[in-house]
C-alpha cells in the first residue's frame, strides 16, 4: 500500500480556501483588490509517477503534488510547492519547495522572460539534501507556437551530504503547438551538467507530452526517458523510458 505524507497535502488544502476567498472577493471588487495586493492561485495534481529531468523521484509511483502562488500585475511572484517524493533520503516522504521570481513581456514583441530562485527542502530527511537552483526561462510565442528555452544553475547540487560543493547546469527546450479543442502536444529535450569534478554524471533527457485543458483542469499523457545516466546519480531503472498520466485541478 501506497502511503502519502498528509503534509503533502497541505498546500493544496490552502490553495482550495485560498481560491474561494479569492473567488468572494473578486466577485465584490475583482479589480481593485487584485491592482493593489495581487492575486492568490494554486493547483493540485494527481499523477502516476513524480518525474524530474527524466527521473522518477517517488520510486515508479504515484505523485501528489500541491501548488500555491502570490502573483503582482507588475510581474513579482511567489509560492509555495509541495509533493511526495522517494528521493530524500532515509526518513524524508515529503518535498517542500518556496520559490519566488519576476515574470514580464519584452516590451510589445512575441518573447517574455521569468527569472527566479527555487528551493528543493526534504524536512524529514536524515542527511542534508536541500539545495537551490536560480532559473531563467524565456519564451517565444506566436501564434498557437511556442519555443521556450530554459536554464537552471545549483552551486551545490542536492546538499552537503551527496554532491558537496559540486556546481549543477541543466538547460533545456520545450517546444508546443496548441490545436483546436484546448489540446496542445509538447517536447522537450535538456541536458543536466555538473562541476568539472563530476562532469561523467552529465546526462540527456527529454519527454513529449498530449494534453488538454477543460475548464480548471487539464489531462496529460506524457513519455519521459534519459540517456546516459550513472548509476551512483539515480538507479538506472527508474530513468527508463515511462509513460505518465496525470490530471491537475486549478484554482
Amino acid at each position: 500500500m501506497i502511503h502519502f505524507d498528509p503534509r503533502v497535502l497541505a498546500p493544496a488544502a490552502v490553495a482550495i480556501l485560498f481560491s474561494g476567498a479569492v473567488q468572494s472577493a473578486e466577485e465584490e471588487d475583482a479589480s481593485d483588490t487584485s491592482d493593489r495586493y495581487g492575486s492568490v492561485s494554486g493547483s493540485l495534481l494527481l499523477s502516476s509517477n513524480y518525474m524530474f529531468r527524466g527521473i522518477s523521484n517517488s520510486n515508479d509511483r504515484p505523485q501528489v503534488r500541491g501548488d500555491l502562488n502570490w502573483s503582482h500585475d507588475v510581474g513579482l511572484y511567489a509560492g509555495i510547492w509541495a509533493s511526495n517524493t522517494d528521493f530524500g533520503g532515509p526518513g524524508n516522504s515529503m518535498e517542500l519547495d518556496p520559490y519566488i521570481g519576476f515574470a514580464g513581456d519584452v516590451g510589445e514583441t512575441p518573447f517574455s522572460y521569468d527569472i527566479g530562485f527555487w528551493s528543493y527542502n526534504y524536512p524529514g530527511s536524515e542527511s542534508d539534501l536541500d539545495y537551490q537552483e536560480s532559473y531563467l526561462v524565456l519564451t517565444y510565442k506566436v501564434d498557437k507556437f511556442s519555443a521556450k528555452p530554459s536554464f537552471w544553475y545549483a552551486d551545490n547540487y542536492f546538499g552537503k551530504d551527496f554532491l558537496n560543493g559540486v556546481s549543477s547546469f541543466a538547460y533545456d527546450l520545450t517546444l508546443s503547438y496548441e490545436f483546436p479543442l484546448n489540446i496542445t502536444l509538447s517536447g522537450v529535450v535538456g541536458r543536466q551538467t555538473f562541476g568539472s569534478s563530476a562532469d561523467e554524471l552529465d546526462y540527456t533527457y527529454y519527454s513529449l507530452a498530449l494534453s488538454r485543458t477543460c475548464g480548471d483542469f487539464s489531462f496529460e499523457l506524457s513519455w519521459h526517458d534519459t540517456n546516459g545516466i550513472d548509476p551512483f546519480l539515480a538507479d538506472p531503472e527508474l530513468a527508463d523510458g515511462k509513460v505518465v498520466v496525470g490530471v491537475t485541478r486549478n484554482f
